[in-house]
């Protein structure tokens, strides 16, 4: 999917947040909807198709282990399984970011984010957004060797989660 004909809802109690990805969207994509609560999800989601939903982690000055952001992520997987979601947060690690793609976020982005990073980010969900193309297997493929086979979306989120993770320098179980 082109990002210009992208609709994306952003989720943040930051009204600050809310605007500057707002303005920096508003030239890039087709629609941009902003939302300080997450209590109104559900109905913005029966409301519209969104084909891509920015979510805080932490919708709480005094908590941020993130466990909200999870909370809101596991109630849009539930009302819209397909849902692409990308979790933002200020406190982030490569704990929140490995746990984040497992509970099925399409990708992590750490607040304070660079412009061209958060669209390219962006962008990249877009496309892999449904397409089950034999480059990105072969992209993940080039990384992990050619130990691992396999087309099937199962397999695509591994090669996906193998992508992501295999610059850092975490200890990954895949299960």
């Amino acid at each position: 999917m082109l990002m210009k004909d992208a609709s994306i809802l952003i989720v943040d109690d930051d009204q600050d947040v809310l605007t500057a990805v707002r303005l920096l969207l508003k030239t890039e994509v087709k629609q941009v909807v902003t939302e300080k609560n997450p209590e109104n999800l559900k109905h913005l989601l029966s409301q519209q198709p969104f084909d891509l939903i920015l979510l805080d982690m932490n919708f709480n000055s005094s908590i941020n282990t993130g466990n909200e952001g999870f909370f809101w992520l596991k109630k849009i997987k539930d009302y819209k399984s397909e849902a692409l979601v990308i979790m933002i947060t200020a406190y982030g690690d490569i704990d929140l970011a490995v746990r984040s793609l497992k509970e099925g976020a399409a990708d992590f982005v750490v607040k304070p984010w660079h412009n061209e990073r958060l669209v390219e980010t962006i962008k990249d969900a877009l496309k892999r957004k449904g397409a089950r193309s034999a480059q990105h297997i072969a992209s993940a493929s080039s990384i992990i060797g050619s130990e691992l086979l396999g087309e099937s979306k199962s397999m695509e989120d591994v090669f996906f989660k193998i992508e992501k993770i295999a610059p850092t320098d975490a200890n990954i179980l895949i299960l």
